[in-house]
């Protein structure tokens, strides 16, 4: 048989293979390993979240659903949006779907088509490329600018504006931003949204992060006037609820869109899990103190890693505003230990027990000088992570 080609040009989520090498290791070495890989909350799924679950599953819900979503979660979610943002939104806006990697792919997919260009502004989670591409579309990578450890990392407008072409379909970004934990100015959106508006372009927002901003306030696509005409909002229950393996995300768009979507979705995976839709109920509707209680454990342990590894030479780390990553650039490090960003990563795992994401999973114009760490971990390994990094760097410095 003949295999579809356009396969052999994707490529995997990094943050998993190196899940799998840090369990190799430990298995190889006995180390316990310290990681800072994956992008998961380390909190429970909150209980009354989970005992909606159950007792739809006791009341029979676990049969087909309507592929768009069961009518009281599509109403909950536009209630829920119109609430926090003045989304202007009512449940024909809404699709909902087996987690935001399928969020990404159908708003994608109905925005996208073959031989365009779509751009991506990064460093940038993986997903956006893989799909640009998989679609037959060519994905271009805006820089964020570097701007020091003082400041992290800003959109340049221009940046944007020199790579949009009669072939550009699309942008795509990420709001706060995996993995710079970057966090967009009103005045940025503002002015993305009149780009792609001015070019007949459809504005791909990723949204996951919303709840997850520490410093001053977060500003979504949905609170511009007029914004489901050329925009469409990624969002999924992973991160706010710490419902990653739940696989429950939506996006939400102009109806005709919507609409399309549908009948895709409904091909793909005919519908989301129905007693996995309740809890999606129960989650905007319920209790939001343990949503609160977690990010405010979060910023605790953004501050910890900032400092922590503000103590390391050849370190430079500056504070993320939003997300749980943070993405320093370790450019002296690397100078002064004559490692590649592949050796660092696979070294400091394999010596140190110690996961980090190297930046090219991320960036092909920063890739080799930042690495990614979550801090979606404990306070003490944190601690003693960090500790094992200065370490690794003052081990490996030339003479």
């Amino acid at each position: 048989m003949r295999i579809n080609y356009q396969l052999r040009e994707l490529e995997g989520e990094q943050a998993f293979f190196f899940l799998s090498k840090a369990r190799e290791v430990a298995k190889e070495t006995g180390k316990e390993i310290i990681s800072f890989g994956i992008g998961q909350p380390d909190f429970d799924t909150f209980s009354h979240i989970k005992e909606a679950a159950k007792r739809a599953i006791d009341e029979g819900k676990t049969g087909y659903t309507e592929s768009a979503g069961i009518p009281e979660l599509r109403e909950t979610i536009a209630n829920y949006l119109n609430k926090r943002y003045g989304a202007g939104v009512n449940y024909k806006n809404v699709l909902v779907t087996t987690g935001g990697k399928t969020a990404i792919f159908l708003a994608m997919v109905g925005v996208v088509q073959r031989d365009t260009e779509v751009l991506i502004v990064e460093p940038s989670y993986y997903a956006y490329g893989q799909v640009a591409k998989f679609l037959g579309a060519r994905p271009i990578y805006v820089p964020l600018k570097w701007m020091g450890k003082d400041i992290g990392f800003e959109l340049d407008l221009e940046e944007v504006k020199k790579r949009i072409s009669p072939k550009t379909s699309a942008i795509v970004i990420n709001n706060p931003d995996n993995p710079t934990g970057n966090v967009f100015e009103k005045e940025k959106i503002k002015a993305l949204f009149d780009l792609a508006r001015d070019h007949n372009l459809a504005l791909i927002s990723d949204e996951v992060y919303d709840y997850f901003v520490y410093d001053g306030d977060f500003f979504s696509v949905t609170q511009l006037g007029g914004w489901t005409e050329n925009s469409v909002l990624i969002q999924s229950f992973s991160k706010t609820f710490s419902m990653t393996g739940w696989r429950l995300g939506y996006l939400a768009a102009k109806e005709e869109l919507i609409s399309l979507l549908d009948t895709m979705a409904v091909n793909l995976y005919s519908c989301a899990p129905n007693f996995v839709q309740w809890a999606g109920i129960e989650a905007l509707n319920g209790d939001f103190s343990p949503t609160y209680k977690m990010i405010s454990e979060f910023n605790e342990r953004r501050k910890l890693l900032y400092n922590r590894l503000s103590e390391i030479n050849g370190v430079e780390a500056y504070m993320p505003g939003g997300a749980f990553y943070m993405f320093p650039r370790i450019a002296e490090a690397l100078k002064s230990t004559g490692m590649s960003i592949r050796d660092f990563v696979f070294r400091l795992l394999r010596e140190k027990g110690v996961l980090v994401l190297p930046g090219n999973s991320f960036s092909s114009h920063y890739g080799e000088e930042f690495i990614r760490l979550s801090y979606a971990t404990k306070r003490e390994k944190i601690e003693r992570g960090t500790e094992l990094i200065k370490e690794f760097v003052e081990e490996h410095k030339k003479d």
